[in-house]
């Protein structure tokens, strides 16, 4: 009978000993959850946008903690209160006006209150149809090293969304166009991993991987494509998918692109100054980049593509068009025949089929 009681108290002791260790761990998880920033560096969103936050002379931990959570600024005022608890040297909070956002964690928002400091931000607005050049360009605006920037431009990411670019390829193509908050402190390392997470969510939302692969794309080919698409129509869905259709047709027939905006990329990238009207770069450049005579997609990219762009090429018009032009009037002209497109280019492109 005793052997009996002793097993059954052992194995109550056991039970309560894992339901101690399942909630401590419970306990572990929710705290680490309630520490972070109510939303991570991609918000972008105006609830995201700083807030001024007042600390009062002589109020303490627990006052300032449910004054945070009241200002919707942290999740918890009780995670808040154990993270100073546990951070000895954090228990020094400054009075004084503090600008936080949700964008900020307890960790940077209790760093603030011990320094008095409040981290400096700054926004920047990236936009599809711009190149590389123009992202440098910002975030040197911005503050950031240039030699810092052009490290972070120039390295190799292991991030989900840039799987199918080859190595050798730039990030052109990859800077999601929006308008963004960072920390004047963030390595631009850091700032472009949240841009490639945002375009990531779109390619995802749209399910784009899949739809690309029935054309016969890759994703690296499917926004390399959009990126032309972009930069050839900027305004209109319905004209970036008729725009869509064309390229891929003439793709899928094993005919040039024929897209002069890839031919001004390259020529930019050889001479950012050019005259825009020096039509030679048409023959003086070679392949893989001039597509009136190189078969297939450019190596890479050729700006950033919207969102649109990138689902024009996912889903393109239905027709059997292989020709296009911008008139001089701003509309786009169709053609299925060379003989068609020409008469439209005498017809309505009689100054801006003079501009490279």
């Amino acid at each position: 009978m005793k052997k009996r009681i002793l097993k059954r108290i052992g194995y109550i002791a056991a039970i309560v000993v894992l339901l101690l260790i399942i909630a401590g761990a419970g306990a572990v998880i929710w705290y680490q959850s309630n520490i972070t920033a109510i939303y991570d560096v991609k918000c972008t969103t105006k609830e995201c946008e700083s807030q001024k936050f007042v600390v009062a002379q002589g109020e303490g931990a627990s006052q300032i903690a449910d004054k945070l959570e009241q200002a919707g600024l942290i999740k918890s005022a009780f995670a808040f209160r154990i993270y100073l608890t546990i951070q000895a040297d954090n228990k020094n909070l400054l009075p004084g006006e503090y600008y936080f956002s949700k964008n900020m964690s307890v960790e940077q928002i209790v760093k603030s209150l011990n320094t008095g400091i409040v981290a400096r931000t700054v926004t920047i607005t990236f936009l599809p149809g711009e190149t590389i050049r123009a992202t440098r360009k910002k975030l040197i605006d911005a503050g950031f090293a240039e030699t810092e920037v052009d490290e972070a431009l120039g390295k190799q990411y292991n991030h989900e969304l840039l799987k199918t670019k080859p190595n050798d390829a730039s990030l052109e193509g990859y800077i999601w166009g929006d308008t963004y908050e960072f920390y004047a402190d963030s390595k631009v390392e850091d700032i472009l991993k949240a841009l490639f997470d945002q375009m990531l969510k779109v390619v995802k939302e749209e399910d784009l991987v899949a739809k690309y692969q029935a054309r016969g794309l890759t994703l690296h080919q499917g926004v390399t494509l959009a990126s032309v698409v972009q930069r050839e129509a900027p305004a209109k869905y319905e004209e970036q998918r008729h725009v869509a259709q064309v390229f891929l047709t003439r793709y899928a027939r094993g005919i040039a692109l024929g897209s002069d905006a890839i031919i001004a990329y390259r020529a930019d990238q050889i001479n950012p100054y050019r005259d825009k009207g020096d039509m030679s770069y048409l023959t003086s450049i070679d392949c893989p980049w001039n597509s009136r005579r190189c078969v297939g997609l450019p190596p890479t990219p050729i700006s950033s593509p919207g969102r649109n762009a990138l689902k024009s090429v996912a889903d393109p018009t239905d027709t059997q068009d292989l020709y296009f032009l911008t008139g001089d009037d701003g509309n786009m002209y169709y053609a299925t025949t060379e003989a068609q497109h020409n008469e439209n280019a005498r017809l309505y492109c009689k100054e801006l089929c003079k501009i490279l």
